[in-house]
């Protein structure tokens, strides 16, 4: 029976010389069984589509559920600024989980764009009503959810 210590982030299985890792980094454990707490973008999975994409260094932790631009320059995504004029003021989803871009000269990181579907109002961030507008959708704040 594998054992767990406390901080422990891996869980050694009954294979020999194979490791699972349990944790994601940044994340906190949820309960008393360790199950990490996972801020879920996504409202509903009819209808979504992600995609992979290259998020720019140097722009620190992004959460999950923060609205990309690409910038036209580089094909980079970074934080969508409705006030910019380089293409980050172009709105082109969510961001699916949260990722750690470092500091000014850190590498590039990878991550997924949900660029349709149903997220949840309460996770996304950086929605503004020129985003609303250009990603064609709505806010339902009774139900708590953004369609597009």
């Amino acid at each position: 029976m594998p054992s767990y210590t406390q901080g422990d982030s891996f869980e050694t299985l009954p294979v020999p010389a194979f490791t699972k890792p349990t944790h994601t980094w940044g994340e906190t454990f949820g309960d008393e069984f360790h199950a990490p707490v996972v801020r879920e973008l996504l409202g509903s999975t009819v209808g979504w589509r992600q995609r992979g994409i290259v998020i720019a260094g140097g722009q620190g932790i992004l959460p999950t559920g923060t609205v990309l631009g690409q910038k036209t320059a580089d094909k980079k995504y970074y934080v969508y600024a409705s006030g910019n004029s380089d293409g980050t003021q172009v709105p082109l989803g969510f961001l699916r989980h949260a990722v750690n871009t470092g500091t000014a000269g850190s590498a590039d990181q990878g991550g997924n764009l949900v660029d349709a579907g149903i997220v949840k109002l309460s996770v996304a961030s950086g929605l503004d009503s020129n985003a609303v507008t250009v990603l064609n959708g709505r806010k339902d704040t009774a139900s708590g959810f953004f369609y597009f």
